[in-house]
């Protein structure tokens, strides 16, 4: 026998029935979820993979006025804005040769500001000799200048190391002032025979740098 129920009944059930397929479970919405947040992560790993730039960085600690060798920057890949990836370097060709301008940390980014253009005129190597604004003309000494360098010894007397030779790099490229107060350095081009005895007076604590630069010798 068939039982038939009420028109009202009938519609509520039906409905209901409607109702419990519509709808979708928990365990769906969490695996919807967890689905569209793995996207979102995929995409912004490999946005986040696109927007990494290599710049160049110290590879070992460099003192300020060192000349740099291919072994002392490497590259290494960082995200910054664009504003500041144009002040950082980003490739090691031709940066052999250089001046540091100032004192580099191993991993510290290197930008195009702090390594000079100090290419010794042929037959010349480059020497750094740190000094400070008191005893190298104030320390507006240019790049392209020439200078004497004098030797002071413990009882006062002074002498010449070497003679008229050229500036190649100085702590300050744009002004030719020291950077970071009084101290600062000078680049110069020597004969390899001069070196050693630059580095004799430097170690001695005492030596002054005189500009020459239009002045005949004697």
């Amino acid at each position: 026998m068939t039982v038939g129920l009420p028109s009202g009944v009938k519609e509520g059930v039906g409905e209901t029935l409607r109702t419990r397929r519509r709808r979708p479970s928990l365990g769906h919405l969490a695996v919807a979820v967890a689905a569209i947040l793995a996207f979102v992560a995929n995409m912004a790993f490999l946005r986040s993979r696109d927007d990494m730039t290599r710049v160049v960085v110290a590879a070992r600690p460099i003192q300020a006025g060192e000349t740099i060798e291919t072994a002392d920057l490497t590259t290494t890949e960082v995200r910054a804005d664009a504003g500041i990836l144009a002040t950082l370097l980003t490739s090691l060709e031709g940066l052999e040769g250089r001046v540091a301008r100032r004192s580099l940390a191993p991993g510290e980014l290197v930008g195009a500001a702090d390594l000079l253009t100090g290419a010794s005129p042929d037959g010349l190597v480059s020497m750094s000799v740190p000094t400070d604004k008191a005893h190298a003309a104030g320390g507006m000494i240019r790049v392209g200048d020439r200078v004497d360098v004098i030797d002071v010894d413990d009882a006062g007397k002074a002498g010449f190391v070497v003679r008229n030779v050229p500036v190649i790099a100085v702590s300050s490229e744009s002004t030719g002032a020291f950077v970071g107060g009084d101290e600062g350095y000078v680049v110069l081009g020597l004969e390899r025979s001069d070196t050693l005895r630059l580095a004799e007076a430097i170690a001695d604590g005492r030596v002054d740098i005189v500009v020459t630069t239009g002045v005949a010798d004697d």
